[in-house]
């Protein structure tokens, strides 16, 4: 069925309607960019399809989240599963790189599977080289305890899931405005916006790829399901935000 809509008024409806998918709606946007020779929208509409994996990639700030550090450890007999540590606990080494601030680079779908994957509200997020930070992580607190029983199995970031939805309801909402703008430019009873009028409504509301500054992010390398282990680890030069939030 051929529908009657313009572009515009298919990529409000479909905004508005919460069962369409945004990697569905990114790409409505990837090609009005293209058609309104808008390098910046379709540089961000790209990122947010493909994920934020390019060396010269700024993050934008609505994509860095707020999480907990947790461990497993095993103390002679007893474990302790999900102990939540703060950088105190870390080796020193590491406590510059691994805070509570977690960097989501990866596409709006690899997200959403992601949430729609995991039934406890929680996912894993493991530092890369986990394995060589428990091991030093198990070193530093024999020393600190004075005992040579601890044993630490893994570190992680424990993420709710609700955050990462917080990221996809970021974008959606983004996209509402961008729209709002474009609105706001068209004279009353025209169809579609001309190419100027796209340009103006992404300066408005600052939809941009960001400033090129020195911040790289790479992407996990494995998602699984239910609090499920996933590696991603940011490799920071300098700590300033992107795409204004």
């Amino acid at each position: 069925m051929v529908s009657n809509l313009s572009g515009l008024d298919r990529l409000e409806r479909d905004v508005l309607d919460e069962s369409v998918p945004l990697a569905s709606l990114l790409r409505q946007v990837l090609v009005m960019g293209g058609r309104a020779a808008s390098e910046s929208l379709r540089a961000w509409a790209q990122r947010e399809l493909k994920g934020y994996n390019e060396p010269d990639a700024t993050l934008p700030e609505y994509r860095t989240i707020l999480a907990p550090l947790k461990a497993d450890i095993m103390a002679g007999p007893a474990s302790f599963i999900g102990q939540e540590i703060s950088q105190r606990d870390l080796p020193e080494v590491a406590r510059s790189e691994i805070k509570n601030d977690v960097p989501v680079s990866w596409g709006v779908a690899e997200i959403q599977a992601t949430v729609e994957s995991a039934s406890s509200g929680h996912v894993r997020l493991g530092v890369r080289n986990m394995s060589d930070l428990a091991r030093m992580m198990t070193t530093h607190q024999r020393k600190l305890h004075g005992s040579p029983f601890v044993n630490v199995t893994s570190v992680y970031w424990s993420v709710s899931t609700s955050a990462l939805e917080g990221i996809l309801d970021q974008i959606r909402t983004r996209l509402a405005e961008f729209i709002a703008e474009i609105r706001a430019c068209m004279p009353e009873g025209a169809e579609e916006p001309t190419p100027e009028q796209i340009r103006q409504a992404v300066s408005v509301i600052t939809i941009t790829a960001g400033d090129n500054s020195p911040i790289k992010v790479t992407s996990p390398i494995a998602i699984a399901g239910s609090d499920a282990d996933a590696t991603i680890v940011p490799e920071v030069e300098k700590t300033k935000r992107g795409l204004r939030g």
